[in-house]
């Protein structure tokens, strides 16, 4: 019987002790059997955190990497340079993923060679609560805002191709960052329809680095067109403009006063939970 293709499950942790297990058990309950588990504590101070990556140390079913403190970036590339799936998905420590999740995207993944991103619908939990359903995707739209979730599955080919997430993106946006170095040079996109994936949302003292990507909004869309100036100059002058661009294409929805994806839509819209 011919091997499932390996995938690999990325999950950087720092000072996330407490809800890491949880996260660890969404990954060990997939219905897809062939996963490799690699966690990075990225210089967790926390001694909760320290004292239960000492305790997994001994799982099988997980590698465990421990680095002095890097950023999210340096630690998700270093866990995945070290992976050897055939396909990635990054799962942060406080995140859940629903058990069929891998094995549908999977499955899109080989029906077309030609697909880089499987992506999912997905649910705030925690502090507030809320279903967030994608839209559709053209190049053009995730110019103008982040389209997808970090949990997006994607080929570990793509991922050498782009060199990894980018370290001047540490502060935020660098998943959109990625998939704009993936997607500016075509490929599909493909959904898997239904709340797959689980983002948490903590309390205010426990709050993610979105606190950080909030006041240093403007100088992470510049740093977004300097990376990216080549496919935004050729359709836009800069982020700005297509996201405003993207507002009037979207007009029924601007009317009514919805709010563009994440995350933008983590960036604006969740401020006031904060």
């Amino acid at each position: 019987m011919e091997q499932k293709p390996l995938v690999s499950i990325i999950t950087t942790c720092y000072n996330d002790g407490k809800y890491l297990k949880e996260c660890i058990d969404s990954v060990k309950n997939q219905t897809y059997s062939n996963i490799e588990h690699i966690i990075i504590d990225d210089g967790s101070t926390d001694k909760n955190t320290l004292d239960f990556i000492k305790e997994i140390q001994g799982d099988k079913q997980i590698q465990i990497i421990i680095t002095p403190n890097q950023g999210v970036c340096k630690a998700r590339n270093q866990a995945i340079t070290n992976s050897k799936g055939l396909f990635v998905l990054v799962l942060d420590s406080d995140d859940l993923v629903s058990p069929q999740f891998v094995e549908l995207a999977v499955k899109e993944m080989l029906v077309n060679d030609d697909v880089k991103l499987v992506a999912t619908d997905y649910k705030y939990f925690g502090r507030i609560n809320r279903i967030i359903n994608l839209e559709e995707y053209s190049i053009e739209r995730l110019m103008g805002h982040n389209l997808f979730v970090v949990t997006t599955m994607f080929r570990r080919r793509d991922f050498d191709i782009v060199e990894g997430f980018n370290f001047n993106m540490n502060e935020g946006l660098e998943d959109w960052d990625f998939w704009l170095s993936i997607m500016k040079k075509g490929g599909d996109v493909k959904y898997i329809k239904g709340i797959n994936f689980f983002y948490r949302i903590k309390p205010k003292k426990d709050s993610r680095n979105i606190s950080s990507a909030i006041k240093n909004y403007s100088k992470l869309r510049k740093k977004l067109w300097e990376n990216h100036k080549e496919l935004y100059s050729e359709n836009y002058l800069n982020p700005v403009e297509s996201h405003e661009y993207l507002k009037v294409v979207n007009s029924r929805e601007y009317r009514l006063g919805k709010i563009l994806l994440t995350p933008i839509y983590k960036i604006f819209n969740l401020t006031n939970f904060f």
